[in-house]
């Protein structure tokens, strides 16, 4: 049988890149394999560019956490010396972070910022940004003080950092931020598809994830709000009910408003970036997965992209997953027939979280 496997990580136990190994390393005994590491923007955005091009340069850097604590972090320079990949799971994300440090109104996107002004510094004219698995929900605004914004009050003085501190913002001054960026091509690489305001904004539908409590939502949602209003007035550009602006804790919001950057739904750019599509005539079965198949995987993660397409090439569909939000798909006419949940192979949930190679090859080897 031929199987194509594009698992997504599994956000903070298994990289999609370890993923693909394990299942490969089961399945290729028995069947032919074509295994490629999926990234939808979030966890696995380096490694994905890195399989596509094996000689792109690692540059190191130490930039500030989404608590504002500097940690060697890095990025790519791909191997033309012009065009930078940035992760921003890798600068302040979510799956590195302890729960007691979660801080979701004084969380900042400062680093991602940090890391831009280094790959320009580097050379960079084109700057892809993977959106998705951070730990903060500013709206890229420190990111965009990093490169050079003004975040001003009433009084003409700056803000602080965070979330929180936007509910005090008056004005932004882009003139240093936008000379910084001069001549750069940015592209925001999202990972949903979630506009930053409404019914399904960053706030409300990713701020508990980060640790936000109901009311701690709805200042999240009134900061959102007002810096939404300030980025129009600086830049003209309608942040609010933009398609996928919530990614990242709304930093695609920041570099949509502040940087200019045009936003690219990351699943399927990366597909017809790998040319993924033309994988699946071939495939007698697709293999997709992530930590938690729920409400989100059908807001434009990678396995969604999946599911799309095995549908419109008929092509079977095994989704294995660490968690499973069964209400996710109630009615959903892309939900798979197959699902394979690793706590089905595992003592118990903990134990996958620790061990998932270990659940994802016994899984693997129960096809």
């Amino acid at each position: 049988m031929h199987i194509l496997l594009l698992p997504n990580a599994f956000k903070g136990s298994l990289s999609a890149l370890a993923a693909a190994r394990e299942l490969a390393r089961v399945l290729a005994s028995q069947h032919t394999v074509r295994a490629c590491p999926l990234s939808d923007g979030g966890d696995g955005f380096m490694d994905f560019f890195r399989t596509l091009d094996p000689h792109a340069q690692t540059i190191f850097l130490t930039a500030k956490n989404a608590f504002l604590k500097p940690r060697r972090t890095s990025f790519l320079l791909l191997s033309d010396g012009k065009t930078a990949v940035i992760e921003t799971a890798r600068i302040c994300g979510l799956g590195s972070a302890q729960k007691e440090e979660l801080d979701p109104l004084g969380a900042s996107s400062f680093g991602v910022g940090q890391a831009i002004l280094r790959a320009v510094q580097a050379g960079a004219r084109t700057v892809y940004v993977g959106l998705g698995g951070v730990a903060c929900n500013d709206g890229g605004a420190g990111m965009a003080a990093a490169c050079g914004a003004k975040l001003l009050d009433k009084n003409g003085r700056e803000i602080a950092l965070g979330a929180e501190p936007l509910l005090q913002l008056a004005k932004v001054d882009l003139t240093a931020l936008k000379k910084t960026i001069k001549g750069v091509r940015v592209y925001a690489v999202a990972d949903v598809t979630n506009p930053l305001l409404g019914p399904k904004s960053s706030a409300k539908v990713f701020g508990p994830q980060k640790g936000a409590t109901p009311a701690q939502v709805k200042i999240l949602d009134r900061a959102m709000a007002r810096w939404a209003r300030v980025v129009k007035q600086a830049s003209g550009r309608e942040i609010a009910h933009t398609p996928s602006t919530a990614a990242a804790g709304a930093i695609a919001a920041g570099l949509y408003g502040c940087f200019g950057a045009t936003l690219l739904l990351g699943a399927d750019f990366l597909f017809q970036k790998a040319h993924l599509e033309e994988q699946f005539d071939w495939a007698d079965l697709i293999i997709t997965a992530e930590g938690k198949l729920d409400r989100q995987t059908f807001y434009g993660k990678a396995p969604l992209a999946v599911l799309k397409l095995a549908k419109k090439h008929k092509k079977p569909v095994l989704f294995i997953c660490g968690q499973l939000e069964e209400k996710a798909l109630f009615k959903n006419p892309l939900a798979p027939a197959q699902i394979a949940v690793l706590t089905d192979f595992a003592p118990n949930a903990q134990a996958c979280m620790e061990h998932p190679a270990v659940y994802l090859r016994r899984a693997a080897k129960a096809i």
